[in-house]
């Protein structure tokens, strides 16, 4: 019996990306090639690539190189690029990186261990690289695909693509307009997901309030929330990529009220300034991003607010920071991400005068999420003492002594912070009371507490 066929993926970017890969992984399982976690182990490596900003194109390079390496020193057979800079840069994928076997946009990738296969077998390698997934495709269910992520949690991808027109972003280039997948479909996912043990079920999109729009001409985020936190095993649902003008009423009613949607709404804002966000092209204004975070903390009490901001964009001024400056310190948002502009291509910001200096938007960065820890730091400090329950996503590895990585409804995973658990015996996927004793900048310490104590 021959040996099957040895495929490692790498995924790079976002956590749609993620699903991408967990969907390609299971079109090679099902393909009977064998999947293997190291490099260094594979037949072919496949580096699944983020296209969106310049940080990221040269992890996604550096990351293609050095598979590329392996194979100049024999220990793999092949390279295949494939996402969102395959997408966006095929030809000059081909032309920079000749030791490229292979370069696939996004596609539906049932094509990838037929293309693998070639690889390995010798077949004609001009042949295989001219292979193209080509634009992307409708959006599909992502039944079977291989999870990538602890016990504890999974994304689910509710639609593809976006409608909008931000200035600073080539996602539309690459991805296409938005392309809800019906709700039926979904709930499959999400029982199937649930089936296999997970707990969270985290909601991602480029756009997830404008869920439904194309199907049936209005949005239905809110209807499949209160859906998808009835599925049987699943304990909390989490809303993230809000659009800030796009949520509606009946979006934080459904976060008020089910017990089984968590209090926390992604919502990046991108900047405060009307003038930074009229370039930007958000179609709000200053007042209307107020009145929106305004809302949320009324709407639902306790609600922990995330959001992310851009400076450095084009024609930014000390006035425009200065206005950010203040709100950061006034609202006080839960969690927060800052990002200097990214000058891409293709996207109508690269036109703009006024570029700021890289080092400027870095000082400006660094200036509000100093902030940002300060605020964040009281707010933990001000739980000490108190009890929660937490969602277990696996041990601290790093940490001596016997201490698991968890989460509160207040953390979203992989971009949030950790609730440290002192405790033996807890897995991904366990949900337990705990009461914080201490905290380590962002993230809190807790010891579990005895069911009979909770």
């Amino acid at each position: 019996m021959n040996e099957a066929i040895r495929v490692c993926l790498i995924s790079l970017g976002c956590a749609r990306n993620l699903v991408d890969s967990e969907v390609l992984l299971g079109h090679v399982a099902e393909e009977g090639l064998a999947i293997v976690p190291e490099p260094a182990d594979a037949d072919v490596v496949v580096v699944n690539t983020c296209g969106f900003i310049e940080s990221a194109k040269q992890e996604s390079i550096d990351t293609i190189l050095e598979a590329c390496r392996l194979k100049d020193d024999g220990s793999v057979k092949g390279v295949v690029a494939v996402g969102c800079l395959a997408q966006r840069y095929a030809d000059d994928l081909r032309s920079s990186i000749p030791e490229l076997d292979a370069v696939l946009g996004i596609s539906d990738y049932s094509g990838v261990p037929g293309v693998v296969r070639r690889i390995v077998n010798g077949t004609d390698k001009r042949m295989v690289a001219t292979v193209d997934g080509g634009r992307p495709k409708s959006s599909r269910s992502d039944v079977g695909r291989v999870l990538l992520t602890p016990k504890s949690y999974a994304y689910l991808r509710i639609s593809e693509g976006c409608d909008h027109t931000c200035s600073f972003c080539a996602i539309p280039n690459m991805r296409g307009r938005n392309r809800s997948k019906p709700m039926d479909v979904l709930l499959e996912e999400a029982r199937r997901i649930a089936g296999a043990g997970v707990k969270e079920l985290v909601v991602v999109a480029e756009d997830t309030t404008a869920y439904g729009l194309d199907l049936d001409r209005k949005r239905s985020i809110h209807v499949l929330l209160e859906k998808l936190a009835d599925t049987p095993g699943i304990e909390w649902v989490r809303l993230m990529y809000a659009y800030p003008h796009t949520v509606l009423p009946e979006l934080t009613t459904v976060m008020r009220e089910h017990e089984k949607v968590v209090p926390y709404l992604d919502i990046p804002v991108q900047h405060i300034s009307s003038a930074m966000l009229r370039g930007m092209r958000r179609g709000v204004d200053s007042s209307q991003v107020r009145r929106i975070l305004s809302r949320l903390r009324e709407e639902v009490p306790g609600i922990a607010v995330r959001t992310t901001f851009i400076v450095g964009f084009p024609g930014e001024t000390e006035a425009d920071q200065d206005e950010l400056r203040r709100f950061v310190a006034e609202y006080r948002f839960e969690r927060m991400g800052v990002f200097c502009y990214s000058h891409e291509e293709g996207t109508a910001a690269f036109a703009l005068e006024g570029l700021v200096r890289s080092e400027l938007a870095e000082e400006r960065r660094a200036e509000l999420m100093a902030m940002q820890k300060t605020i964040h730091v009281a707010r933990n400090e001000g739980l000490v003492g108190t009890r929660m329950r937490v969602l277990v996503d696996g041990r601290d590895a790093a940490a001596p002594g016997e201490i698991a990585l968890a989460r509160s409804t207040a953390d979203a995973p992989e971009v949030d912070s950790h609730v440290r658990v002192i405790a033996s015996g807890l897995e991904a996927g366990d949900l337990v009371d705990v009461e914080i004793t201490g905290v380590d900048e962002y993230d809190l310490i807790a010891r579990a507490i005895p069911q009979g104590d909770a």
